[in-house]
């Protein structure tokens, strides 16, 4: 398994893939999210069931692990698969800033996702660099705090009925939860290239009690960049899955597809291209080993840099082996009838998400 060093993380993922080649392979997947109502959750319970939720959390919050490492193993093992689950947005991401709250709410949010009973996410649009400050303003209300704002596209919003939105105001950086039912709250759902769901949220004089804004140990500026940091973790882990089943489906059909009565694989051109995509995938193995080393510490700009590099040189690899694969296949390597252009599809969300390679390098540049 890929990350895993102890026997509990490699049976973890080997449990993981299991349970995902009898419930996700890629027909069933496919005639899943092309239905008239896409089931995007299929897989949920499973997930709490086989304890793959709790892997995200410590053992002081009902899970069992909530290291870095846990967590890279399981979403290599969802890229591969290419589950839609919110397990990112949800466990992981979410997961950290209910995990470092000192509110009951956060205790009940997080016994509940374990349970797989219901699904919370960040809400935080910051424009290009997702350490920015939040465009959602909060101001003082009767009985806690009123917010207004837009979020452009919050991924997973179809599904979850818990939203925690990060919030800037006189007194900085606030993170509160907003129920999907809130009145002032509308969201406008919609598919996203990886077959994923995702929305728009607009929060229009969205009055919250007091108990909704979460509280912190920190300050909640500090806890929304670590849980973007894990996120981006988790992205660049999906990656090196993806990377890796590209790269087994490709290097499979040059062996069986011929041409001029040998097959591809014999091609010289063909083989250095082969080759590089080997490369890309080993490169981005390397840099995710880095940035799990390196959550080990304490947040500083050691750690945030592993991070950043991590991202970027699987932004690269992606794109590299994504493209690659498509060319290798030809025409059909764009179909839908194959998995290679699903595969494709989910890196280019890579990509956008949390911060392009652009972002995160000038970001690179800036904590050297």
């Amino acid at each position: 398994m890929n990350f895993a060093v102890t026997e509990e993380q490699h049976q973890l993922g080997e449990s993981v893939q299991r349970m995902l080649a009898e419930t996700n392979d890629f027909d069933t997947r496919r005639k899943r999210l092309r239905a008239a109502e896409p089931d995007r959750m299929a897989l949920w319970p499973q997930f709490a069931e086989l304890g793959v939720i709790a892997a995200a959390f410590d053992e002081a919050h009902d899970g069992f692990a909530g290291d870095a490492r846990t967590v890279a193993v399981v979403l290599a093992a969802l890229g591969e698969s290419l589950a839609v689950e919110p397990y990112l947005a949800s466990a992981v991401i979410a997961g950290r800033i209910l995990q470092s709250s000192s509110s009951a709410l956060s205790s009940r949010l997080i016994g509940g996702t374990i349970a797989g009973e219901n699904v919370s996410v960040l809400a935080h649009d910051a424009g290009i660099d997702p350490f920015g400050p939040p465009s959602v303003t909060v101001t003082a209300g009767r009985e806690g705090s009123v917010l207004n704002g837009k979020l452009r596209c919050v991924r997973h919003a179809d599904v979850a009925q818990n939203f925690l939105v990060a919030a800037s105001g006189d007194r900085g950086v606030s993170i509160h939860h907003v129920p999907r039912d809130i009145p002032g709250l509308s969201v406008r759902s919609f598919r996203l290239i990886d077959g994923a769901g995702g929305g728009e949220l607009e929060l229009e004089a969205v009055a919250l009690p007091a108990a909704a804004c979460l509280a912190f140990d920190g300050n909640a500026a500090a806890v929304l960049h670590d849980a973007v940091e894990w996120g981006l973790l988790g992205l660049a882990a999906e990656v090196v899955g993806i990377v890796g089943a590209l790269n087994r489906a490709t290097f499979a059909y040059l062996g069986n597809r011929k041409q001029f009565g040998v097959p591809l694989a014999t091609f010289q051109a063909l083989q250095h291209r082969a080759a590089d995509m080997f490369v890309a995938a080993e490169e981005v193995a390397a840099a995710v080993n880095y940035a799990i080393e390196a959550m080990a510490s304490a947040p500083g700009p050691e750690r945030s840099a592993a991070i950043c590099a991590a991202k970027v040189v699987a932004d690269t690899a992606g794109r590299r082996v994504g493209h690659e694969a498509i060319q290798m296949h030809g025409g059909m390597g764009v179909s839908d009838e194959l998995n290679v252009s699903h595969y494709a599809r989910r890196l280019t969300a890579i990509r956008a998400d949390l911060g392009s390679a652009d972002a995160h390098r000038l970001r690179f540049a800036s904590l050297q």
